[in-house]
């Protein structure tokens, strides 16, 4: 087993406004928010919806790192930040030591997870439309 401390050598710092991570890229990374505020965004036709707001310390990314889908969602600094890097190079041979029930039990629950991602993005599509619809409604 790797030593936990070792992991985590490399860290970044990020100034207000710098995006961290990119909804849609490939990169399994595990970010750890040692210091700052982030907004967590989806993609939408018109512009970005942020999701959350997250304060530090907290885990960033973990979807992506235990299942290896594309980024979920565009992670933008809202003050100066600081992560921690966990590269999923550095322990891909400890993660592939995982019993294979324990590995199922993890893509099932990040699968469920990704799941809920996916209906907020459509909830928030339906919510603009009637938002429009509305807004049509009161100029009429």
């Amino acid at each position: 087993m790797t030593n936990i401390i070792s992991l985590f050598e490399e860290s970044k710092s990020f100034k207000s406004g710098e995006v961290l991570i990119h909804e849609g890229e490939d990169n399994r990374d595990l970010y750890i928010l040692s210091n700052g505020v982030i907004e967590v965004s989806v993609k939408n036709e018109l512009s970005p919806v942020v999701v959350s707001e997250i304060n530090s310390p907290e885990i960033l990314g973990e979807l992506s790192f235990l299942n290896g889908t594309p980024r979920t969602a565009t992670v933008t600094a809202k003050t100066d930040v600081e992560v921690f890097i966990l590269s999923y190079e550095k322990v891909k041979q400890d993660i592939s030591d995982i019993p294979a029930w324990f590995k199922l039990i993890l893509r099932t629950f990040t699968s469920r997870m990704k799941s809920c991602d996916d209906k907020i993005k459509e909830y928030d599509h339906k919510i603009r439309d009637l938002e429009n619809e509305l807004k049509k409604y009161k100029k009429s």
